[in-house]
């Protein structure tokens, strides 16, 4: 199947440092990812710092990317939730148009990046972390939308220190919206895909439950449930995705000392294989802040200065306020009071944990049937 051809980015409207965006004045590129482009900017008449969404230009000609894109926006749009991301605003920008939205900032950064930086972290933080990304994810699944791509890249934190659910481009509404992936295709993250995710069959809310049990699995061990050793970037891909279908489930005490061992029950139901045996996030939510509560976890505080003004170039006033306000002292988020821990779970038993394989974003057709029989022979 041929690619739409992309567009020449010497062609599109230029962006820079007072860009105008919508009602946001852009300070800086903040990065880029396989959507598009994401940049730091001030809405000049509120002073609200956000981080703006613009698709990438070689997708301007792909329907399909275009509207994975815009879905994006829709469904942040839907959801009003504490640890839900908070879109602002969307619409085009320039010539050709190019659709962004503008999106809450977060700058305490992702998971993934506290991970990097500290290393396995404490088992209270880590409950705290899926304690509030149960509490989102549970309330998307409310309104009918299924992340199918939760991660620690994918969990923000705020400059408060509240943990927001991100990056909805893999979303799936269950109502109202026809998905751009048929059955049979895989789409989402090797490391975190559920069983039946692998498997390309329909997915609800448990998919997403199994991700996030992977997910703390990573944050308290520092790597992923399971890796592959050997073989091709293919060969290890299905191997991971082979041994998220059949393999036992490891315990994480196996792979660092002191794991709270309620925080390990409650990781293993997550990640159960039969997803009719999993809890719910309504059942986990609770469960994690206990623990959470119980251990004293709590999330940092913004240590990253987004803001740094250049010298010698006038700025618009909205960015200097910001600038000015960025790095101010802000307390760390901790655990709320909850009532006493229920009775704990069996531990299922734990296997043999391979080495890591990371892949990003993948939407692979399981053509022919040939990679569905590699993954369930």
């Amino acid at each position: 199947m041929s690619t739409p051809e992309s567009l020449d980015p010497g062609r599109l409207t230029p962006i820079g440092p007072a860009t105008v965006i919508g009602r946001y004045n852009v300070h800086k590129k903040l990065g880029a990812g396989s959507m598009g482009d994401v940049f730091l900017a001030v809405d000049d008449s509120l002073g609200r710092r956000a981080a703006i969404k613009l698709l990438g230009p070689k997708h301007l000609r792909n329907d399909t990317v275009k509207e994975r894109f815009l879905r994006e926006a829709r469904a942040l749009a839907r959801l009003n939730h504490p640890n839900l991301i908070t879109i602002y605003e969307s619409g085009f920008f320039g010539e050709p148009p190019r659709p962004y939205f503008a999106m809450e900032l977060l700058e305490g950064g992702d998971c993934q990046k506290l991970i990097e930086e500290r290393g396995p972290l404490p088992s209270g933080v880590v409950a705290l972390i899926g304690a509030q990304a149960a509490a989102g994810l549970g309330e998307a699944a409310r309104a009918g939308i299924i992340h199918r791509d939760v991660k620690p890249a994918n969990l923000g934190i705020t400059a408060h220190g509240v943990l927001k659910v991100t990056d909805f481009s893999l979303a799936k509404s269950l109502a109202t919206e026809k998905s751009l992936t048929g059955k049979g295709m895989v789409v989402g993250t090797a490391d975190y895909i559920a069983p039946e995710q692998a498997r390309g069959e329909d997915l609800d809310e448990r998919a997403d439950l199994y991700s996030l049990g992977c997910t703390l699995f990573h944050l308290l061990t520092g790597k992923p449930p399971f890796r592959a050793e050997k073989g091709t970037e293919v060969q290890k891909y299905i191997d991971v995705m082979k041994a998220h279908l059949t393999a036992p489930i490891p315990d994480p005490r196996k792979f660092v000392q002191g794991p709270d061992e309620e925080l390990c029950k409650i990781v293993a139901r997550m990640m159960t294989k039969d997803l009719h045996d999993r809890p719910s996030f309504a059942e986990v939510a609770p469960q994690l802040q206990r623990v959470a509560q119980r251990l004293g976890g709590e999330l940092p505080r913004v240590t990253r200065a987004l803001f740094t003004l250049p010298t010698g170039v006038e700025v618009p006033p909205a960015i200097a306020a910001a600038a000015e306000t960025a790095a101010e002292p802000l307390p760390a988020a901790k655990a709320a009071p909850a009532p006493p821990a229920p009775s704990s779970v069996e531990l299922p038993p734990h296997g043999r944990s391979n080495r890591s394989f990371v892949v990003a974003i993948i939407v692979a057709a399981l053509a022919g049937g040939a990679i569905a029989a590699l993954l369930v022979r």
